[in-house]
C-alpha cells in the first residue's frame, strides 16, 4: 500500500468520499424533510381553520333560515284561525247559473261582523274548479276557480295560493282558503280570507344572510330585507348548492332559503389566517436559509479539501494509476532513509519492469495497455505492506520501496506476494494474458548512497534480471552487487556489441517518407534506426530497451548528427525536405541537449530550423520534468519543430496536451493498421484527428499500408501521410529519386472506411441539428455510399440483410429529427437522438463484425494483399 499519505513530507489530503457526499445530501434531506415536514403542518391547520369557518357559517345560516321559518308558519297560522266552515244552508242555493244579488244577506253581515278576517264567501260547483257564487262578485257568471291554490300537509280543507298584486290597494296579497264540501247540489263552500304581506310580523333573525321564501317547484315568492317580506321583482340569484341551506316552512308548502357570498368564507379565513401565515412561511423559510448556509459551507470546505488534494496529486502522484510518480518519490525517499537510519532496519529499494509490453500496446491498443497497467499497480499495492511504497516513474516501470525489514526472511515473503499477484492472468477484452516482469533490488544500508545512486543500482540490477536466461523461479528478481557497477543493460555483450557498431558503421539510418494530401508530394522523411547484427536487422524495438542510459545518449547523437549530414545533402540537390529526428526523455532532461542541438545546426547552414522536426516520445515522463519543458520551449523559440509521436498511446499524452510546446502531433499507427478488419474504430481515429484540428496544429497520421487507407484519410482534414502504402523505410541513396518521382494515387473507395466515415458525417449532422437546430440535409437511404457498399459486397458479407435493416431505422430517425426538429419539444429530440446513438452504434459493431469475418474468409484460402505480418519500424 501506498504510505506517502502518512508522511509529512507530502500532504496528500484524502479526496472526499462517497459516504462524506452521502451524509451531505442526508443533512441537506433532513432539513428540505424539516421545513417540508412545518410547511404541511402549516397547510393541514390553515385547511383545517377554513373547514371550522365554511361548516359555522352554514350553521349560523341554518340557525337564522329556521327562525324566520318558525316565525312564518306562526304568523300564518293565526291568520287561518279565522277562517272555518259555517253552514252548508249559509245560502239560499237554486240550480240556475243566474243567482241572485246576496250583498245584503244577513248571514253574510253577520259572518264579516263576527269574523273580520273572513273577505268572501264562495259557492263553486262540485270539482272546484268553477266559481258558482260569491260575495264579492259583480257579475252573475260563473267564474273558473283558482287553479294554483296549493293544499296544505295535514290539513284537507285549508289551502293557500301564491302572493299576487292586488288592483285595488296596491298591495301584495296571499290567499289563504277554507274549503268544505258541500251535501246540497253538489257544491263546495269556501271561505277565503286575504293577508297583505306589509301585514305579516317582521321577523326577528340578523340580517347576516340574505333570505328569501320557495314555494311549490322552488318558485321563488319573495325575499327578506331587514325582516320585512319584500316581492321579487327580477330575475332569481343562482346560489350554488354549497352556499346555500333551505329550511321547510312548518305546516305549508314553502322553503325558506339562506345563503351568501362564496368568497365570505375565504374573506374570513384570510382574515384569521393573515396573522398565522407570516410567521410560518418566516419559520420555513428560516430552516432553509440555515440549512442552505451549514450546507454551503460543508461543500465549501468540501470543495476546498477536494481542490487541495488535486493540487497534492498532479504534483505528486500519476495520472493513471494514482501512485507516486518521480517528485512523489523523491520526498518520501529522502524520509525513508532516515527512517533506516533511525531505526536500525533494512530498506529495501526495487525497480520493476514489464517484459514486453510494447507487443500489448500494439495488439489490443494503447488503452487497454493504460488499463493493465492500472490492474498492475493495483496488485502491487495489494502485495506490500501498508509501510511500503509503490511509485510509477512512466511507461512500465515501477519503484518499490519496502521499508522496516528485520530480515531476508521479511523481504522474501514480500517477493513470494508479488511473485504471485503478477503470475495471475489478466483479462484484456475477453482474453486470458500473463504477463512477466524483471525486478532489480539493492539494499540500503549494505549499498551506501543518496536516493539517485539507489535507485540506478537498482535500474542496473533490473537489467541484469531481464538479461537471464530460463526466466523461472526467483530468476525474475536481481540483486546488485558492485559487479554490475558497470552494467546498464541486461546483456554486457549486446551492450559492447552496441557501442562498437555504432564506431563501425553497423548502425545505420534509413528514411521513411512523409506525403502532403494538399500536393500528393513527399515532404519529409522520418530518420530511423537499423542496427545489422550477425547478418540480420534489428529495429530499435528489438534493442532499445536494452541500452542503458549512457548507449541512448550515444545514439541520440548519432541520428541526429547522421540525420543532419544527410539532409543537407538533399537539400543542396534541391529537395526541399524536412526531416523527423525521434527525441528520448533522457536526452530532453540532459543540461546540455539544446546547446548540443544549435551548435550542430550551425554547421549545416543550408538547413533552417524549422526543416528539423524532433519528435517527442513518452509524454507521461516529460510532462514530470521542469528542465524538458524548458528544453523545448527554448527549441521551438529557435524555429525548430516539435512533434508529439504516437499520439493516442499513452494515458498522459491525451489528457494533458495542452500543456506541451508542439506544432506537429503523429496519431499512433496501431489506430490506423486494423481500420480494415475493425471499421468500428474509425470513430476513435475522426475524435484525435479533432483533437488535432482543435489545438491547430499539423496531423500526421502514420501506419498507411493499404490504398483504403490512403481514400479515407483524403476525407479527412490531415496533412501528412506515412506508412507502407507509400514506401517502406528507404536507404538513404534511394530518397532523391523516390521524392523527385512518387506521386500519391487516389486510393481504393471500394472499402467500408470511406463508405462509413461518409455515412458517420452527416449522422454527426443530424445529432448537431437535433440540439442546435443548425442547417441540416438529410442524406437519402439510396444515395447513402454504405447501402452501394452493402449491396456490392452482399455475397460475401455474413447476415448482410440485418445490416441493411439496422442501416434503415438510422436513416429513418436521421429523417424523422429533419421533420420534428422544427415543431417538435426537446424531449423528443432527445428521446429521437438518443436511438440514433443506440441503432448507429449497433450498425457500426456490427459491419465490424461482418467485415473483419469476410476479411478472415478471404485470408484463408491467400494472404490478403494489404497486409503485411512485420512491420521493423
Amino acid at each position: 500500500m501506498d504510505a506517502a499519505t502518512d508522511d509529512p513530507a507530502i500532504p496528500a489530503p484524502a479526496r472526499s468520499t462517497p459516504a462524506e457526499y452521502r451524509k451531505l445530501w442526508s443533512i441537506g434531506a433532513v432539513f428540505a424533510l424539516l421545513a417540508g415536514f412545518v410547511m404541511l403542518l402549516a397547510i393541514y391547520r390553515s385547511q383545517h381553520l377554513y373547514h371550522t369557518l365554511s361548516e359555522d357559517i352554514q350553521l349560523r345560516a341554518k340557525m337564522a333560515a329556521q327562525i324566520a321559518a318558525q316565525q312564518i308558519s306562526a304568523d300564518l297560522n293565526t291568520r287561518f284561525a279565522d277562517l272555518f266552515y259555517i253552514s252548508n244552508a249559509l245560502l239560499p242555493l237554486n240550480t240556475g247559473t243566474h243567482l241572485p244579488a246576496v250583498e245584503t244577506l244577513e248571514q253574510v253581515q253577520i259572518i264579516r261582523a263576527l269574523h273580520p278576517g273572513v273577505v268572501a264567501i264562495q259557492i263553486l260547483n262540485a270539482r272546484g274548479n268553477h266559481l258558482l257564487w260569491s260575495t264579492t262578485t259583480k257579475s252573475t257568471r260563473p267564474k273558473a276557480a283558482p287553479a294554483d291554490f296549493t293544499p296544505l300537509p295535514g290539513h284537507p280543507h285549508r289551502r293557500i295560493g301564491p302572493p299576487y298584486l292586488d288592483s285595488g290597494t296596491h298591495a301584495w296579497m296571499v290567499p289563504l282558503v277554507y274549503v268544505a264540501p258541500g251535501d246540497q247540489g253538489g257544491h263546495t263552500f269556501s271561505v277565503r280570507s286575504l293577508v297583505d304581506l306589509a301585514s305579516l310580523e317582521p321577523l326577528t333573525i340578523p340580517s347576516t344572510f340574505p333570505l328569501r321564501v320557495l314555494g311549490v317547484h322552488d318558485a321563488p315568492l319573495f325575499t327578506v330585507r331587514r325582516g320585512h317580506f319584500i316581492p321579487l321583482t327580477g330575475p332569481l340569484r343562482v346560489v350554488a348548492a354549497k352556499d346555500q341551506v333551505r329550511v321547510a316552512v312548518p305546516g305549508y308548502p314553502w322553503m325558506v332559503e339562506a345563503h351568501w357570498s362564496s368568497a365570505l368564507v375565504e374573506r374570513v379565513w384570510w382574515h384569521k389566517e393573515k396573522t398565522h401565515l407570516p410567521l410560518a412561511i418566516g419559520f420555513i423559510l428560516g430552516i432553509l436559509i440555515f440549512g442552505a448556509s451549514i450546507l454551503r459551507m460543508l461543500v465549501r470546505e468540501m470543495h476546498l479539501h477536494d481542490q487541495q488534494h488535486i493540487l497534492t496529486t498532479q504534483a505528486t502522484h500519476d495520472f493513471l494509476t494514482d501512485l507516486p510518480n518521480r517528485e512523489g518519490l523523491r520526498r518520501i525517499f529522502d524520509q525513508a532513509l532516515a527512517r533506516s537510519d533511525r531505526q536500525e532496519r533494512l530498506l529495501a529499494v526495487g525497480f520493476l519492469d514489464i517484459d514486453d509490453f510494447k507487443p500489448i500496446n500494439d495488439t489490443y491498443g494503447h488503452a487497454v495497455g493504460d488499463d493493465l497497467l492500472k490492474e498492475v499497480a493495483h496488485r502491487l499495492q495489494d502485495a506490500v505492506r501498508r509501510t511500503d511504497t509503490v511509485a510509477r516513474l512512466g511507461g512500465d516501470e515501477f519503484v518499490l520501496l519496502l521499508e522496516g525489514l528485520r530480515d531476508m526472511d521479511a523481504l522474501d515473503q514480500i517477493l513470494s506476494r508479488l511473485q504471485a499477484v503478477l503470475a495471475r492472468p489478466f483479462n484484456i477484452k475477453g482474453d486470458t494474458v500473463s504477463i512477466r516482469a524483471s525486478l532489480g533490488l539493492t539494499l540500503y544500508p549494505f549499498d551506501e548512497g543518496d536516493a539517485d545512486l539507489l535507485l540506478r543500482h537498482a535500474d542496473q540490477a533490473m537489467y541484469a534480471a531481464k538479461a537471464c536466461a530460463g526466466r523461472a523461479g526467483e530468476s525474475w528478481v536481481q540483486f546488485y552487487h558492485p559487479d554490475l557497477c558497470s552494467i546498464s543493460m541486461g546483456d554486457e555483450v549486446l551492450r559492447q556489441d552496441f557501442l562498437q557498431a555504432l564506431s563501425t558503421g553497423a548502425v545505420t539510418l534509413c528514411y521513411q517518407p512523409l506525403v502532403a494530401l494538399a500536393t500528393d508530394r513527399v515532404v519529409g522523411l522520418e530518420a530511423l534506426t537499423r542496427w545489422r547484427r550477425e547478418d540480420r536487422e534489428i529495429s530499435p524495438g528489438q534493442f532499445l530497451s536494452a541500452l542503458g542510459v549512457r548507449e541512448r545518449q550515444a545514439l541520440g547523437r548519432f541520428v541526429l548528427q547522421t540525420g543532419l549530414r544527410q539532409l543537407a545533402q538533399w537539400r543542396g540537390m534541391g529537395l526541399d525536405l524536412f526531416l523527423g529526428i525521434n527525441v528520448t526523455p533522457e536526452e530532453l532532461g540532459q543540461p546540455g541537449f539544446v546547446d548540443t542541438v544549435l551548435s550542430m545546426l550551425t554547421h549545416y547552414p543550408g538547413i533552417p530550423p524549422e526543416s528539423l522536426v524532433l519528435e517527442v516520445m513518452e509524454i507521461g515522463e516529460i510532462l514530470e520534468q521542469v528542465v524538458a519543458l524548458e528544453h523545448l520551449q527554448r527549441l521551438r523559440s529557435a524555429g525548430i519543430k516539435i512533434a508529439l509521436d504516437d499520439v493516442g498511446g499513452a494515458y498522459a499524452s491525451l489528457l494533458r496536451l495542452k500543456n506541451l510546446p508542439i506544432d506537429e502531433i503523429k496519431i499512433d499507427q496501431g489506430f490506423i493498421r486494423e481500420l480494415s478488419n475493425n471499421p468500428q474504430d474509425l470513430v476513435f481515429v475522426e475524435s484525435l484527428v479533432n483533437l488535432g484540428l482543435g489545438m491547430d496544429v499539423i496531423i500526421t497520421v502514420e501506419g498507411v499500408e493499404t490504398e483504403a487507407h490512403i481514400a479515407l484519410l483524403r476525407e479527412m482534414a490531415v496533412h501528412y501521410l506515412q506508412g507502407y502504402a507509400i514506401s517502406r523505410p528507404l536507404e538513404a541513396d534511394m530518397v532523391a529519386d523516390f521524392v523527385q518521382t512518387f506521386v500519391l494515387g487516389a486510393g481504393d473507395a471500394d472499402t467500408p472506411l470511406l463508405a462509413l466515415y461518409q455515412h458517420l458525417g452527416w449522422v454527426h449532422t443530424a445529432e448537431e441539428s437535433a440540439t442546435s437546430h443548425g442547417f441540416y440535409e438529410h442524406a437519402g437511404l439510396a444515395a447513402c455510399p454504405v447501402t452501394t457498399w452493402l449491396r456490392t459486397h452482399a455475397s460475401d458479407l455474413p447476415e448482410v440483410e440485418t445490416l441493411l435493416a439496422e442501416h434503415e431505422v438510422v436513416h429513418a430517425l436521421g429523417q424523422e429529427i429533419l421533420q420534428m426538429r422544427q415543431s417538435g419539444t426537446r424531449e423528443e429530440l432527445h428521446r429521437l437522438l438518443g436511438q440514433l446513438h443506440g441503432h448507429s452504434h449497433r450498425f457500426q459493431e456490427g459491419l465490424g463484425r461482418a467485415v473483419k469475418t469476410m476479411r478472415a474468409s478471404a485470408g484463408a484460402t491467400a494472404l490478403s494483399p494489404d497486409s503485411d505480418p512485420q512491420h521493423p519500424e
